[in-house]
């Protein structure tokens, strides 16, 4: 489920988004130094299919798959399938230094200690994450560690199976969101990813090339962007007390710069609010300049997870 920056290959790539209004299909192929859509999809789903970012009925989403298929014909490609932030968790552990495989070792004995099932009903994927220095003097292994129940995935699987779209990977949609924000640029400091959809806030905190922390919270907002302070406020005080966390756990840590991206991520009143309350330098999101990808949709919000869920395996 997890992944982090590859050779790039030649070929096409796809994502695929579930949304709680729709699928949402990206498909790329690489033209010079960036990335071309060859196609793209919005398909609309019945309502309570996906619900505050987490599947409730796998044969509404069967629906919305098939139609998928019947838009799009032949896949060119595996589809790299995107699930909702809610459906599964993300943690940072600590291990003394050694290999990832010695640590999903160690991590299958004591999994109930960090996740709330066990290490046979999960299907968890493990990466090592570089983190921010702290004062401890025994050198560390930090993992960031996926997983979601398996009988989820066997389900979300035989959905996509009986439609004929063949799933090359599976991985969080913030995750995704996280890597199509980030861009293919080299950071080397600490900041914040922040996505902004009707009923979902994503909160990530970057550390160089690495998503360290990453918080789901639930909103109720318009599409209008005409949203008052005071229904923007809940935000801040997310992103604050996300701040303060951070603070509190890599002492010294200073973040100045946040990326706001995700359907609303582009609300004038939102910036101005960040960057006056948690006094950091806000930047609008724009996937398509930051990756080079060139579609008659170039600066339309919303389309950065399916974007970066196309990009896992061409980044």
């Amino acid at each position: 489920m997890l992944s982090g920056k590859k050779k790039g290959k030649k070929g096409a790539f796809a994502g695929l988004a579930l949304h709680e209004d729709s699928l949402r299909y990206m498909e790329l192929r690489q033209d010079g130094g960036g990335f071309r859509v060859t196609r793209q999809e919005v398909i609309p789903i019945q309502s309570g299919g996906i619900e505050k970012e987490s599947v409730k009925h796998f044969d509404v989403l069967e629906r919305g798959f098939s139609d998928l298929k019947a838009q799009i014909g032949r896949f060119p490609c595996p589809v790299v399938l995107g699930i909702p932030s809610r459906d599964a968790i993300l943690r940072l552990i600590d291990y003394p230094k050694m290999p990832v495989e010695d640590i999903r070792d160690a991590l299958s004995f004591e999994f109930e200690k960090y996740f709330p099932y066990s290490w046979d009903e999960a299907a968890p994927d493990i990466v090592e994450v570089e983190v921010p220095a702290t004062q401890e003097m025994e050198p560390k292994s930090t993992v960031l560690v996926a997983t979601c129940r398996l009988s989820y995935i066997r389900d979300l699987v035989r959905a996509a199976d009986r439609s004929d779209i063949p799933i090359g990977a599976i991985e969080p949609m913030n995750v995704a969101f996280f890597r199509a924000s980030l861009g293919d640029t080299a950071r080397n400091d600490a900041y914040f990813i922040v996505g902004i959809e009707p009923d979902v806030t994503n909160i990530i905190l970057g550390y160089r090339d690495n998503g360290i922390l990453f918080r789901s919270t639930l909103v109720n907002l318009k599409m209008s962007g005409q949203e008052s302070e005071a229904e923007l406020m809940p935000i801040l005080q997310d992103v604050q007390n996300t701040m303060v966390f951070a603070g509190n756990q890599y002492r010294g840590l200073t973040i100045r710069n946040l990326i706001l991206g995700g359907s609303l991520g582009g609300n004038a009143k939102l910036k101005m609010l960040l960057e006056a309350g948690a006094s950091v330098n806000v930047t609008v999101s724009n996937v398509w300049s930051s990756w080079r990808v060139q579609s008659d949709l170039a600066g339309v919000l919303g389309y950065d997870t399916a974007i970066g869920l196309a990009l896992r395996d061409a980044s």
